[in-house]
């Protein structure tokens, strides 16, 4: 590297930066006796560093500043160690830097206002750390970012309406953190949008209409919030969702365990590449839409825990690849309808604590899990034959078959 001032310039950097990274470990053969093509983890091409992948290397040291002078690093991977300490400012001088990912680690203070600096980025990773404080306002001036991941952190204040203006962004990760407030309505704006994840925070408020504009939407988690109000029937828009979460707030929309009210919207019969609905642990009223029966791919239908009246729907016999059917702890009424019969790959069936009358159907006796919530309900198997119940029967332990997943 001799001929290569750049290059002898980065190896003088790495070298004065081991130490600080490694900590104890001593994982890390950099050494003036061994060539930087032979370095662990380092990436080089003609202008010096580009590429310094740590990842896993159980480094329990810190992030030294003295990487901010690798004035040609274009990715940086430090997730999945135990470093310690502060993210240094001076990783704001990387200017090339197009990967920051330096989660999953035991990172500690405020997220520097200076990386909004860095105008090339695209992934910023900074989840599964120890980080506090809010979001700085100066991350708005990222605008090429693809992926902003700050879950699992210690974060405050509100979610900023300005992440609206990352129309690049393809991942938005704050989940489990400490924000508070309401969703912004501006995060409607994210058209680029895959995932957002905003579970397990102290979110207040309704859900904006606006989200059912996030055309590329596959991912939607809110669960374990403190939500109220109604579920926007425009969700029913997010044609490519695969997985919906709104309980205790894989194909997944995730609400579940906040306090949203009124009916469930029929529009969410829409969502055709539905893999899991989770409405659990809510306040919901009204009736089970029978529109619910059009999701084609779903395998875990989660209503359990609302204020739900009327008969379960026939319509979900429909659901061919069901294998977990959880409508508990309502308010249901009427008989257990005998289209369920069809549901060949249900192996959890939970009607426990409702009103229902009847007998499950005998074609499920070979797959459902005898612990799943079927002995809690007092019914029996009906006859095969009469669709009467049997006398005597009880669910029995019998192998089940996989459930596509």
């Amino acid at each position: 590297p001799a001929s290569n001032p750049s290059l002898v310039a980065d190896c003088a950097t790495l070298l004065v930066a081991r130490d600080t990274l490694e900590g104890d470990s001593g994982n890390l053969n950099w050494s003036a006796v061994v060539g930087i093509g032979d370095w662990e983890g380092v990436g080089i091409d003609n202008d010096g560093v580009s590429v310094l992948d740590l990842s896993e290397y159980l480094l329990n040291g810190a992030i030294s500043s003295e990487l901010g002078n690798l004035a040609n690093l274009e990715e940086l991977y430090l997730g999945g160690n135990e470093l310690t300490g502060v993210i240094p400012p001076e990783l704001s001088n990387l200017a090339k830097i197009e990967i920051l990912a330096i989660g999953d680690n035991r990172l500690t203070g405020v997220i520097p206002p200076e990386l909004g600096n860095l105008a090339n980025l695209w992934i910023l990773a900074l989840n599964g750390n120890q980080l506090t404080g809010e979001i700085p306002p100066e991350l708005g001036n990222l605008a090429n970012l693809n992926v902003l991941g700050l879950g699992d952190n210690q974060l405050t204040g509100a979610i900023p309406s300005w992440l609206g203006n990352l129309v690049n962004l393809w991942i938005l990760d704050l989940n489990n953190n400490h924000l508070t407030g309401a969703i912004p309505s501006e995060l409607g704006n994210l058209a680029n949008l895959t995932d957002l994840h905003l579970a397990y925070n102290s979110l207040t408020g309704a859900i904006p209409p606006e989200l059912g504009s996030l055309a590329n939407l596959i991912r939607l988690k809110f669960n374990g919030n403190q939500l109220t109000g109604h579920i926007p029937p425009e969700l029913g828009n997010l044609a490519n969702l695969e997985e919906l979460n709104l309980s205790s707030n894989h194909w997944l929309l995730d609400i579940h365990g906040n306090r949203l009210t009124g009916d469930i919207p029929s529009e969410l019969g829409n969502l055709a590449s539905l893999g899991e609905l989770n409405l659990s642990g809510n306040q919901l009223t009204g009736g089970i839409p029978s529109e619910l029966g059009d999701l084609a791919n779903l395998e875990r239908l989660d209503l359990s825990g609302n204020q739900l009246t009327g008969e379960v729907p026939p319509e979900l016999g429909n659901l061919s690849y069901l294998w977990e059917l959880d409508l508990g702890g309502n308010q249901l009424t009427g008989a257990i309808p005998s289209e369920l019969g069809n549901l060949v790959y249900l192996v959890v069936l939970d009607l426990s604590n409702n009103q229902i009358t009847g007998c499950i159907p005998a074609s499920l006796r070979a797959s459902l899990d005898s612990g799943g919530g079927i002995d809690q309900i007092g019914l029996p198997f009906c006859d095969a034959t009469t669709a009467a119940p049997a006398l005597g029967a009880q669910p029995t332990a019998t192998p089940t078959p996989s459930p596509r997943l």
